[in-house]
């Protein structure tokens, strides 16, 4: 009776992966849907059925999530990447300025945030410069990856992982930095092969559409504030000399206007600069720090994450005010959105925003709030144009607030202090408190698909053990492989890969460890070489887009073919198996 209980449990589980694999449904429905019927029929206990939802390593995702927010709110990762890409003008070291400081940060920070962040500065940047997107994107994603392989808290699969550990009382066993003998040097080598054959095997882009840019130019008045750190600069020194498609017109200085600006003009607290430029370079600009736009209205916008949009928008022939001067008409206060520039019949108006009087057909760069795009898209009043840029003017004290939250994070997590997950709840709530992200966006960035496929991943694995499945299928296992424990560890690693590919690398991790725990524990074998193996090959995952969400963001910005992964993700994916499976018995003993 047990064995048939165990055979059923087996089949439902097939079942769930044959349905992902042959659908298009969504695997929080499948694998709920695959627990919620082993528990109606009495095949998984209750207890069972809802642990992961207790799970150290469900909360720790759910709680990084909302770090990983408020660092993407508060842009915090952007002065790192106008460092990255500052003087890289050559393939071989603007792959490593990128790749390398990627595979660091995402040591310590879900990569998927991290990506996303630096997704459009780099697609920007390989524009301004002439670079294929496709040489940069694709590494971008693998070192992402790479580096979520050197710490415990790289990836959520490596906290999934550890959670097991604790449930199984074996947490003692296992060091925050164990998983980064083998990551560190994969990594390295890693980094190493992109560097040198990214370029060689992804070659020149065989797509001959040309990308339509904007290139309508606005002038937009910056202020130099008294805090600023470009006070007594030079313009030189303070880089607004050579802004790639900007330039300074002139220095506005209380009743002096100083138009001839050369380069050992001195900036004092106070002046308004006024710049010239494509929208592009205009979002730029406003990322400075110590210049801030010269419209006292425009700072009332910024909600409590100072996430806003600079957005084009088309007065319409039915506008309420044509003929209408700015300040007058209370612009701000209708439409919750502040003019910066306004061009008309493709010239810029000499004149201060709030004397200009609005005409049809005038092109107004405005900065707005998000939710103005959804009102607007539609409107009578305005036609959106292209060109909507998505902006972080959160205050410094602000970035230095999520940078201290985050380094609590990183050091109490890492030094044992408290407990990976007892951190990361405790940041995640830091977070909201010092407004660095609000409530609302809290709930928001918590992604709940993957949450529930965690927690259905994590009753599955249950239902297998409880049954006696897991057992069943290691036995199997065991005869394929023998009595060799490295030959076990080998059918682990190439297990998770090819589960990796093929569902989430989450639940490869969930089900790997549920079918190989049992096994090791049986054989009395030592379980962290084999916990370090699964989460290795859980996150290597370079062969498909489909396989991990970094991989699927550059999808489609990069113009990739799934043949593009193929080619440079399959010899990554090797270098990682060799490199793991030689490292990990010299590092553990495996019995």
């Amino acid at each position: 009776m047990e064995e048939n209980t165990a055979l059923i449990v087996i089949v439902v589980v097939i079942s769930c992966f044959l349905i992902l694999l042959l659908s298009k449904k969504e695997p929080e429905l499948v694998f709920g849907s695959g627990l919620i019927g082993l528990l109606i029929f009495g095949l998984v206990s209750v207890e069972g059925a809802f642990s992961g939802f207790s799970n150290p390593g469900f909360l720790t995702v759910a709680s990084l999530y909302v770090l990983a927010a408020a660092i993407k709110e508060t842009g915090l990762i952007q002065p790192l990447l106008r460092s990255m890409l500052t003087n890289a003008h050559h393939y071989a070291s603007a792959q490593l300025r990128i790749t390398l400081p990627v595979a660091c940060l995402s040591s310590m920070l879900n990569n998927t945030p991290i990506v996303a962040a630096l997704l459009p500065g780099i697609s920007k940047w390989c524009q301004d410069n002439n670079w294929q997107k496709r040489l940069f994107l694709l590494p971008l994603s693998y070192a992402a990856i790479l580096g979520g392989t050197c710490t415990l808290i790289g990836t959520s699969t490596n906290l999934l992982v550890y959670g097991f550990i604790q449930g199984d009382g074996k947490a003692q066993d296992f060091g925050f930095f164990d998983i980064s003998l083998v990551g560190i040097p994969l990594t390295l080598v890693g980094l190493v092969y992109l560097v040198l054959f990214s370029r060689r095997i992804l070659g020149e882009s065989h797509d001959t559409t040309a990308e339509i840019e904007n290139t309508r130019e606005y002038t937009v008045e910056m202020l130099v504030t008294n805090e600023s750190p470009l006070t007594g600069k030079t313009i030189e020194e303070a880089k607004l000399r050579h802004l790639k498609g900007l330039f300074l017109i002139e220095i506005i200085r209380r009743d002096l206007v100083l138009a001839a600006v050369g380069p050992k003009t001195l900036l004092d607290a106070g002046d308004r600069l006024v710049f010239t430029g494509e929208i592009q370079s205009i979002s730029d600009l406003l990322a400075i720090d110590g210049l801030i736009v010269a419209e006292d209205q425009v700072f009332k916008l910024q909600d409590s994450s100072g996430r806003a949009n600079l957005v084009e928008a088309v007065i319409g022939n039915n506008h309420p005010l044509i003929n209408t001067r700015i300040r007058e008409g209370n612009f701000r206060k209708r439409y919750n959105a502040a003019i910066i520039a306004v061009l008309r019949e493709g010239h810029r108006i000499r004149q201060k925003i709030g004397d200009i009087k609005l005409k049809p057909g005038d092109t107004l760069l405005l900065l707005a709030r998000r939710s103005f795009l959804e009102q607007h898209s539609y409107s009578r009043d305005f036609m959106l144009v292209s060109g909507n840029h998505e902006l972080f003017l959160a205050p410094e004290n602000k970035r230095l607030w999520a940078l201290g939250i985050t380094l609590f994070f990183v050091i109490t997590a890492a030094s044992g202090l408290l407990q990976v997950v007892e951190s990361a709840i405790v940041a995640a709530i830091m977070m909201v408190v010092t407004g660095c992200l609000s409530l609302e966006h809290a709930k928001q960035s918590v992604d709940l698909q993957v949450l529930l496929t965690i927690a259905a991943a994590f009753g599955i694995g249950a239902a297998l053990n409880e049954s006696g499945g897991a057992e069943l299928l290691a036995t199997g296992i065991l005869q394929l492989t023998g009595d060799s424990p490295f030959a076990l560890l080998v059918a682990t690693y190439l297990m998770t890969m090819l589960l990796t590919e093929l569902v989430t690398n989450n639940a490869a991790a969930v089900i790997a460890y549920s079918l190989v725990s049992g096994l090791v524990a049986a054989l009395g074998y030592n379980m962290v070489p084999y916990a370090i193996a699964i989460m290795i090959a859980a996150s290597a995952s370079f062969i498909s887009p489909l396989g991990y969400q970094t991989n699927l963001m550059v999808y489609s910005a990069g113009r990739y073919q799934f043949s593009d992964y193929l080619k440079l993700g399959i010899p990554l994916s090797l270098i990682s198996a060799v490199l793991s499976l030689t490292i990990i018995p010299l590092v553990w003993e495996l019995h």
